[in-house]
């Protein structure tokens, strides 16, 4: 069976200021004991909520990750409000792929289309 993770957790406890990947971890137990192939680590916005762990559970998967299009505006918005300067990356090479509105790609056998969806961020997708 194939599957796709979307918006995975990387744990942040406010009390000590630690992340823990406690949530991916229990995710990556489910997907061996269920023995599904993730082929996509799909985040639906940029996270400012939360921290995603689509790059841990891609080192642990090798699942390619992905995002809309239009986190490249968030970022840029982001690094000029945040002060992150130019090093910070606005083009969106923190994933593997940025979908067009409307693009469509395949979980296993199903067909997702992906459309922007503004509202909880400029970038939203659905």
């Amino acid at each position: 069976m194939k599957g796709a993770i979307v918006d995975p957790v990387w744990n942040f406890d406010f009390n000590s200021a630690e992340t823990s990947t406690r949530s991916a971890e229990e995710r990556l137990a489910y997907i061996e004991e269920a023995q599904i192939e993730i082929v996509w680590i799909l985040d639906t916005h940029p996270h400012a909520d939360h921290f995603s762990a689509a790059p841990w559970l891609k080192s642990k998967l090798d699942a390619p990750t992905a995002i809309g299009e239009h986190v490249v505006g968030v970022q840029k918005l982001w690094q000029e409000i945040y002060n992150l300067g130019d090093d910070f990356a606005t083009d969106g090479r923190q994933w593997d792929k940025l979908f067009a509105d409307g693009e469509r790609f395949k979980v296993g056998e199903l067909e997702v289309e992906e459309y922007i969806s503004p509202g909880h961020t400029l970038a939203s997708i659905t």
